[in-house]
């Protein structure tokens, strides 16, 4: 069985400039690649991000940082528009014939002494794997030490790679790869690389965009084949679920 962890950033499903809006288009193409895959046994575990739906919320309500009971309807309000968001996804890649199974992610997450905790055991995912839908998990507000905290959906990507043991994880946004200063594509991404991030920061990222997500990306490479591409970049996503590496995605190694 070849496994595969994929995150469809909040860049790659919205655009981060407008509020709920929702990249149907890139999502339902993104769903036919797998499904051809799927078809031949490849299984997936998707993890999505909350772009444009639950990050101005979050930030209205400073939920980046839990301080007191005021910000509980903050805490509502991003859990809602989260599940809606997981909806939305869950239809358009169900209505192209992926068995999509939604899980609440501040059902099965905490947060102690500042990391995620998964509250199931890992094994109930991977008999759902086994029973042939495909789970779906989302960053989220969770309960932690604090009260509340956020887990990104690149801490779910760490966890969940370093749990399930993935053929390969890869992080889709809406640009091909890290690109260096010359604008070109960096295709193997170390800790002594040195990337150009002008244009990739987003104004409305509680969960630390860019940066936190190559640390992150980084530290799951030793682990499992790890690699960001577009999520409109179907060849690509198609040669990394086929054991190979593309050339306009980049490839983290950690060394």
């Amino acid at each position: 069985m070849k496994l595969f962890l994929i995150k469809l950033g909040g860049s790659a499903i919205s655009d981060k400039s407008k509020p709920l809006s929702y990249r149907e288009d890139w999502v339902k193409n993104l769903g036919k690649t797998l499904l051809s895959h799927y078809k031949l046994g490849s299984k997936f575990v998707l993890v999505h991000g909350g772009g444009s739906f639950a990050h101005p919320v979050a930030l209205a309500y400073g939920l980046s940082k839990y301080r007191d009971y005021e910000q509980l309807i903050g805490v509502s309000l991003t859990s809602s528009v989260l599940n809606y968001l997981s909806m939305k996804i869950t239809n358009t890649l169900s209505t192209v014939g992926l068995p999509i199974y939604p899980m609440r992610t501040g059902s099965i997450y905490t947060i102690r002494d500042g990391k995620p905790q998964l509250l199931i055991d890992p094994t109930h995912i991977m008999g759902l794997i086994n029973r042939g839908v495909i789970p779906m998990l989302y960053g989220d507000v969770v309960p932690s030490d604090e009260g509340f905290s956020i887990i990104s959906g690149d801490d779910i990507m760490l966890d969940l790679g370093i749990k399930l043991r993935p053929h390969a994880a890869i992080f889709l946004t809406d640009v091909p790869g890290i690109l260096g200063r010359d604008g070109g594509v960096i295709r193997e991404f170390s800790r002594t690389s040195i990337a150009d991030e002008k244009g990739t920061e987003h104004t409305i990222d509680v969960t630390g965009g860019l940066i936190r997500k190559v640390r992150t990306a980084l530290e799951l490479s030793s682990h499992v084949r790890t690699y960001l591409c577009a999520i409109w970049d179907l060849e690509s996503i198609s040669k990394v679920l086929n054991c190979e590496d593309p050339v306009n995605c980049t490839k983290f190694v950690p060394y």
